[in-house]
């Protein structure tokens, strides 16, 4: 989280002198990013939203995201906000949904890479936690709303099919598995962010394979798995570890201890399941 802030603060002030958007009240949100007033910019951007002018805008979704995601690494404002990581998830997706609607939209979404691979990688590292204390649903879940804001990342896709399956959503967890299988080839750049994922993820589908426990469930959407989609599988693997490099591998430990004041602040609302979808 100190990484986070660290890095949004010194973005936003340049943003702020450099690339600030013209329209006034945007232009507000940012300073009060650059303070760290993020419960104030939630306020200013959840006001925006209701204004038709501003709900397809890109740089709203954008500080909307970005402040609940501050805000849900502050333990002292969990009470207030106990659903601020699904909204930042829900901001990502939005400004994602939009990024083709402008010119300015697409720049933003450009933009706010930066972000959006620590949003995620958050995301995924509470999936591995909630994996280690063996609530698979709730792994599945928080990796399918990754999903909805990098559609194109296919290690997410498979770790979700795994999940999904472990989490008896057997169905949901083959097409999640074929979807991202059929998506693989030795051409594909995994995210940086999400390259052990997807590594991971092909270990476990081989043993999914291996087990021939879901044979039937795999032949229901005509799929079939064999030694052929295993060998696949692994030298798929092989390909995408040679992108990363050995200073790079990753402590996994380190990365969850990173993530536990976040995880922490919002898995009081652990109850609520339900994919909402507020879509215009």
């Amino acid at each position: 989280m100190k990484k986070l802030l660290f890095f949004s603060i010194l973005y936003l002030l340049f943003q702020a002198l450099s690339a600030q958007p013209e329209d006034k009240k945007l232009g507000k949100i940012t300073f009060l990013m650059v303070d760290g007033e993020y419960e104030e910019a939630v306020k200013k951007t959840e006001k925006l939203r209701e204004d038709s002018e501003y709900r397809k805008n890109g740089w709203m979704y954008y500080y909307m995201s970005q402040a609940y995601f501050e805000i849900a690494g502050m333990p002292e404002l969990a009470e207030d906000y106990p659903k601020a990581l699904k909204n930042s998830i829900k901001a990502a997706y939005k400004l994602a949904k939009y990024r083709d609607k402008s010119n300015e939209n697409l720049k933003v979404w450009q933009d706010a890479q930066g972000f959006i691979s620590v949003l995620k990688d958050s995301v995924i590292t509470v999936s591995e936690i909630y994996y280690d204390t063996e609530n698979y649903r709730k792994s599945a879940y928080y990796l399918k709303k990754a999903t909805r804001f990098s559609p194109d990342d296919y290690g997410l896709w498979l770790m979700k099919g795994v999940y999904e399956i472990k989490s008896r959503n057997i169905g949901e967890g083959i097409k999640s598995i074929i979807f991202s299988m059929d998506s693989l080839n030795p051409e594909y750049i995994p995210y940086d962010v999400s390259t052990w994922t997807l590594i991971d993820a092909l270990d476990e589908y081989v043993l999914i394979v291996q087990s021939g426990e879901y044979e039937k469930y795999f032949q229901t959407y005509k799929y079939n798995p064999g030694q052929k989609e295993i060998d696949r599988a692994m030298e798929l693997k092989r390909i995408f570890m040679k992108l990363v490099e050995e200073e790079e591998v990753i402590d996994k430990d380190a990365r969850k201890k990173e993530s536990q004041t976040i995880y922490k602040t919002f898995r009081s609302d652990d109850g609520e399941d339900e994919d909402e979808d507020d879509d215009e």
